[in-house]
């Protein structure tokens, strides 16, 4: 406790103080998730019901409604992990020799002379969603051991905030927060493909699988049906789906992002 109360006096008199809105983060985990599981849910079912014998009409509107499904549960996800890490008093300070970051786990110290990158990303449009979620501002501070600190939109006036980083670091490597991206090359996309064949071998599994009728030709009123998987199978089977789904394309997605950075 000693040792901590020093580090806190050693970064010198609070310059400003950005409380972050962990209780937007709840709001918009529960909207997501309300709408992509049953949207989700019902876009698995529209294609496990249709089969090879739908449209090209009905195939799009399935594929609408996997996607906002995937997006809306996604979303939820990322936005109750970081509300649960943040805790429900999450802050920035910034302090004349450093950076103070509360969360659940308490108090954080960086000194400004112990930043070695600063990797700052701005959404390319201002919209509305991307100010509730907070993901149309990132900053990442990382020290020379080791440790981060990641700064989004929903920390009261996070511009601010970097840009007293970046004054107060002048040493420090400037990065564009995609560097990852690119080493890994190739590996996003083979982790991508291994998703999506995933997601097919669960439905090729699913289909092998249908239900069963059987019937008595000596008495009509003898009718049975078995069902090739059960409930809890079924529901375990969909939430796999989408799981990889979800790890299928944003894998895509990161791998042709960063081929066309590279150009």
């Amino acid at each position: 406790m000693i040792d901590k109360a020093r580090a806190f006096d050693e970064l010198g008199p609070v310059v400003s103080r950005h409380p972050v809105a962990n209780g937007k983060r709840w709001v918009n985990a529960s909207w997501a998730l309300g709408i992509g599981v049953p949207v989700g849910c019902l876009g698995l079912w529209g294609m496990l019901a249709t089969g090879d014998d739908a449209s090209v009409g009905a195939n799009k509107a399935v594929g609408i409604l996997i996607g906002l499904g995937l997006a809306g549960v996604y979303i939820a996800v990322t936005q109750a992990l970081r509300a649960v890490r943040g805790g429900s008093a999450e802050y920035f300070e910034v302090r004349e020799h450093g950076l103070v970051h509360g969360s659940r786990q308490g108090p954080t110290v960086f000194a400004w002379d112990q930043v070695a990158t600063i990797a700052i990303r701005t959404a390319d449009r201002d919209s509305g969603l991307a100010r509730q979620l907070g993901i149309g501002y990132r900053c990442v501070l990382r020290s020379a051991d080791g440790r981060r600190v990641r700064v989004d939109g929903l920390a009261e006036r996070h511009g601010e905030l970097g840009l007293a980083a970046l004054s107060r670091c002048p040493d420090a490597t400037r990065l564009t927060g995609n560097e990852w991206e690119q080493k890994a090359g190739g590996r996003l996309l083979a982790a991508g493909a291994a998703c999506l064949a995933a997601v097919v071998a669960m439905i090729l599994f699913i289909a092998s699988r249908p239900d069963k009728v059987i019937t008595d030709p000596h008495d009509i009123t003898y009718v049975r049906h078995i069902p090739g998987l059960s409930d809890t199978q079924m529901f375990l089977l969909a939430i796999g789906i989408m799981v990889c789904l979800i790890a299928g394309i944003t894998c895509v997605v990161l791998f042709v992002r960063a081929r066309m950075m590279r150009r």
